[in-house]
């Protein structure tokens, strides 16, 4: 079974590992935590399918997997004002 629907990127892409495994290694190195590091990576992701949804809330709930509730609690967890750029 994929672990994605549509392919594994990291194993299509051998950059794509390459650099996330650099990146992986520096936040260590900086003595970031997994959860830090997952706070932002979310964070990021929040903020740009927002903003290729050009703000709609709905939408990038279901393009995050997530309720529209849950995303509002993240964008405050975040601090995020709903601005569409990121």
């Amino acid at each position: 079974m994929e672990r994605l629907p549509f392919g594994d990127p990291f194993l299509e892409d051998r950059d794509l590992q390459d650099h996330l495994r650099k990146v992986v290694d520096k936040l260590v190195s900086m003595g970031i935590s997994l959860q830090e590091s997952q706070d932002e990576i979310e964070k990021i992701f929040i903020q740009k399918i927002l903003a290729n949804c050009h703000g709609n809330r709905s939408r990038a709930a279901r393009r995050l997997g997530m309720h529209r509730n849950t995303l509002n609690q993240r964008m405050e967890k975040y601090g995020l004002n709903g601005n569409h750029s990121p």
